[in-house]
């Protein structure tokens, strides 16, 4: 009985169907990260990263379960919240997902309905079908190093179950480096980060946020200031095939096995759409 009070707390159905599948929503919990130079930058989840692909996964009638690692509501990134970061960019489209992203009371820090990460160790983690994590700056400032996570992904690894991951999300999967945070220390000393032995990613082909569209983002968000590394030096770094699209801005996505990763933020649509096809 404890187990499916958790459950109806946490999770959100739209529409029940027979097989329905439950799908675990990581997000960072921080609003502001401090840059290299000392900027405090305002950041958090991006709003098209996110809510593309729930409401996708609402829409094929799947339970979802937000978490963060302390279980604080999330923060929406402001620049984040305009149609413009769509793939569909027509207001029409921005305002089906803004309801329901309002509906759902993320943010909310009285009634959010977020889950912490011991909370979703006492659920276990073998009761979710696929993990999900969106993008935005903030996953470098909390989901590197952390131990939890990393334990999480690895049973989505071992048990070949999806992991989809978007933008900045992907430099979740460092969680699951045996030393990840050595390997964060060395990546902010600009050093040659050295992961540790049998990474459960390590040769995956992935991808993440490019080094050029970095540069515009450091350019017109940072305040001048700039991170102290970057997603797609990290994960080359960690030992993952990286590649990117011809083109800036453009979709890219890539599956293999059990991992989806999206480059961008047009991606997002992409990612959801496969992890849905595997699970499938």
């Amino acid at each position: 009985m404890k187990l499916k009070k958790l459950l109806a707390v946490a999770a959100l159905v739209i529409s029940p169907v027979t097989m329905a599948d439950n799908i675990l929503v990581v997000m960072s919990d921080i609003s502001e990260m401090k840059l290299k130079n000392g900027y405090n930058y305002k950041t958090g989840f991006y709003l098209n990263e996110l809510m593309e692909p729930v409401k996708l996964f609402m829409d094929a009638g799947h339970t979802l379960t937000f978490a963060t690692p302390t279980g604080l509501a999330p923060t929406l990134d402001p620049v984040s919240d305009t149609p413009e970061h769509f793939l569909d960019v027509s207001k029409a489209n921005y305002k089906a997902h803004k309801m329901l992203f309002n509906k759902l009371k993320l943010t909310d820090k009285t009634h959010s309905p977020v889950l912490s990460f011991s909370r979703i160790e006492q659920v276990g983690i073998e009761h979710f079908d696929a993990v999900f994590v969106p993008g935005g700056h903030a996953p470098l400032g909390d989901l590197v190093a952390n131990d939890q996570l990393g334990n999480f992904l690895r049973h989505f690894n071992a048990e070949s179950k999806p992991t989809g991951l978007v933008c900045h999300g992907p430099v979740a999967l460092l969680s699951a480096l045996a030393n990840n945070a050595d390997f964060e220390v060395q990546m902010k000393a600009g050093k040659k980060a050295k992961p540790a032995k049998d990474w459960i990613y390590d040769g995956y082909n992935m991808t993440t946020f490019s080094n050029a569209e970095e540069t515009v983002a450091t350019k017109y968000y940072l305040g001048e200031d700039e991170l102290f590394y970057w997603p797609q030096a990290a994960l080359t770094n960690a030992g993952g095939n990286y590649s990117r699209s011809q083109e800036d801005w453009q979709p890219h996505i890539v599956v293999d096995r059990e991992l989806i990763t999206g480059q961008n933020n047009k991606s997002s649509v992409g990612v959801a759409q496969a992890l849905l096809t595997l699970l499938n």
